[in-house]
């Protein structure tokens, strides 16, 4: 029984780690989707300013 209860409570914790991760992994990505065009429009002004 102690043997079902350890597997148990592992399996749930490492579900917990996994979901975290996922769910930190899509924050990031809307984060850099969010500042996207402002990275692009740095880096056409660069290029301009090269060209110059």
């Amino acid at each position: 029984m102690v043997e079902l209860i350890g597997l148990g409570t592992m399996i749930a914790l490492v579900w917990l780690i996994a979901w975290s991760m996922a769910g930190e992994s899509e924050s990031e990505k809307r984060r850099m989707m969010s500042t996207l065009p402002h990275n692009a429009a740095t880096t056409r002004h660069q290029q301009t300013r090269h060209a110059a």
